[in-house]
């Protein structure tokens, strides 16, 4: 045997494929596919390939060893919009759709573990598509068209009551109002369809209403630990059990206000991330949790602000001994895992 067939292969410590649970990046399409009509940037194409005003594209994607992104279709406040619901849907939806059509050999639209399976075989960045804010979920018909669509992840409320249900909130009483009847019925036919239920967001009891009504996992696609961080979206430890006992799964948020070590932190260290992974680890166990970075869905200074930046998260939790397959765990095993359990 030459040396050269002797020598052994040498993995590089820092670098895990990984997959995300959450972005805001698609509302660059916000003014549609063909960027705005008005003002300075009037005619500006935006192009997911290279966006250096947002904190993820295609191409940092790639370098970071991205395997899958779920991309939010973040529905701002109803008095912040220009346009109607759908309008604004339709750019966003477009906008992705265009991309995979113009860089069909780096990216794929998933919408099954197959999928996620398939491209990953080819060499290609899986993109999911979910809603922030599930508001325009107002019947069961329309749930299943979002579906034929390609949906596949429901954040079932943003910082507003909707039809669904009501958000977390500052208020006690507040945090005692849960999921709708509309609510729950939508999280049963998530269920039969195949779609992932997210709680982020969601009020305390509203979170307990959804671990009573599912019959799948369900996820919290972009939130912290309340033990550590005791602002109102993080989860806590006893939602953080029930969250595994119905196999499910926590992706850690990189926004300073929720894994910073204050309310109010404007800075999130990869000490901070690592913190909370650590934590829901120890609670909720090493099969329970992963990443929702919640990249372009916020701006205070973070250590980990874009995909090329994920090895630092690796690295620190292999400095604090974790070993390479408990690593593969958080960085993509777990959210590959949930994929395979609730996407039919």
């Amino acid at each position: 045997m030459s040396l050269v067939e002797a020598a052994p292969v040498l993995r590089d410590p820092a670098f895990h494929p990984y997959i995300d649970f959450h972005a805001d990046t698609l509302m660059m399409f916000s003014d549609g596919p063909e960027g705005p009509k008005e003002g300075p940037r009037a005619g500006l194409k935006p192009d997911l390939w290279d966006f250096p005003q947002g904190m993820v594209d295609i191409r940092r994607l790639a370098e970071g060893g991205c395997e899958a992104q779920f991309f939010s279709t973040f529905l701002p406040p109803e008095n912040h919009m220009t346009q109607s619901d759908e309008s604004y849907r339709s750019h966003l939806y477009d906008g992705l759709t265009d991309a995979v059509k113009k860089y069909p050999d780096k990216i794929a639209f998933a919408k099954s573990y197959e999928d996620l399976i398939s491209n990953k075989a080819k060499g290609l960045i899986s993109l999911f598509l979910t809603f922030e804010d599930g508001r325009m979920v107002k019947s069961l018909d329309l749930l299943d068209q979002y579906y034929q669509l390609g949906y596949r992840l429901i954040t079932l409320t943003w910082n507003h009551s909707n039809c669904l249900g009501n958000p977390s909130s500052d208020d006690p009483l507040d945090m005692e109002k849960g999921l709708t009847p509309l609510g729950k019925d939508v999280v049963q036919r998530m269920n039969e369809l195949g779609m992932i239920v997210d709680v982020s967001h969601l009020s305390d009891r509203g979170f307990w209403d959804v671990a009573d009504v599912s019959s799948k996992p369900f996820v919290a696609s972009h939130s912290c630990c309340r033990a550590l961080n005791p602002h109102r979206r993080n989860l806590t430890d006893p939602m953080l059990r029930r969250l595994a006992e119905k196999g499910g799964f926590i992706g850690i948020n990189f926004f300073s206000y929720f894994c910073g070590r204050s309310v109010k932190d404007e800075y999130s260290r990869v000490e901070d991330i690592c913190d909370h992974i650590e934590h829901a680890v120890n609670t909720a166990g090493i099969d329970s949790v992963g990443l929702g970075s919640d990249f372009d869905g916020f701006d205070s200074i973070c250590d980990v602000a874009s995909p090329l930046d994920m090895h630092k998260i690796f690295e620190e939790l292999e400095k604090r001994g974790w070993k390479w397959g408990q690593i593969e765990k958080i960085a993509h095993e777990n959210a590959g895992r949930v994929i395979k359990d609730i996407l039919d």
